[in-house]
C-alpha cells in the first residue's frame, strides 16, 4: 500500500484550517459589534462589558487574520488563551448581571476556545496522521 504524500495531508489541514480560522474572524467580529447589537446597557458593569468585547475582539480579529493560510501554532495559543479570557471575563471584570452581556462572551470565548483547542490539537498529531493514512491498492488494468 502506497502512503498518502505528506504534501496532501498539509493541503487537506490547512485548507480545514483556513476555514476555521475565517470562522474565528466571523466570531471576532461579531464579538466586536456585539456591544451595540445586543445592547450591553450603560453604567459600569455594560462599560466594562462593552470595552472587554471591542478590545479582545479587536485582538482576535488581527491575530486570525493574520493566521489565515498559515499552519503557526502560537496564533491558535493565542485564539485558545483570549477564548479562556471571554470566557472567565464576566465573573473577572463583574458583569454577570448584565445577562446578554455575560452569555455573549460565555457562547463566543467557548466557541473561540474549542475551536483553538481543536486546531492545536491537530497540528500536534499532524505526523502520527501522515503515517497512518493510506490508500488502497491500484487494481491492474489488464
Amino acid at each position: 500500500m502506497a502512503d498518502i504524500p505528506m504534501r496532501h495531508i498539509t493541503r487537506r489541514l490547512l485548507d480545514e484550517n483556513r476555514a476555521l480560522d475565517w470562522l474565528l474572524v466571523a466570531l471576532s467580529i461579531w464579538f466586536f459589534i456585539s456591544p451595540w447589537i445586543i445592547r450591553f446597557g450603560g453604567g459600569a458593569m455594560g462599560s466594562h462589558a462593552a470595552w472587554d468585547a471591542w478590545v479582545i475582539g479587536g485582538i482576535l480579529f488581527f491575530v486570525m487574520l493574520s493566521a489565515v493560510g498559515h499552519l503557526e501554532a502560537s496564533q491558535e495559543w493565542m485564539a485558545l488563551v483570549l477564548g479562556a479570557w471571554m470566557f472567565a471575563a464576566p465573573w473577572a471584570l463583574g458583569f454577570t448581571l448584565l445577562r446578554g452581556a455575560s452569555w455573549d462572551h460565555w457562547v463566543v470565548g467557548a466557541v473561540v476556545f474549542l475551536i483553538a483547542a481543536w486546531n492545536i490539537w491537530r497540528l500536534r498529531h499532524l505526523p502520527t496522521a501522515a503515517t497512518t493514512i493510506s490508500r488502497p491498492p491500484r487494481q491492474p488494468l489488464v
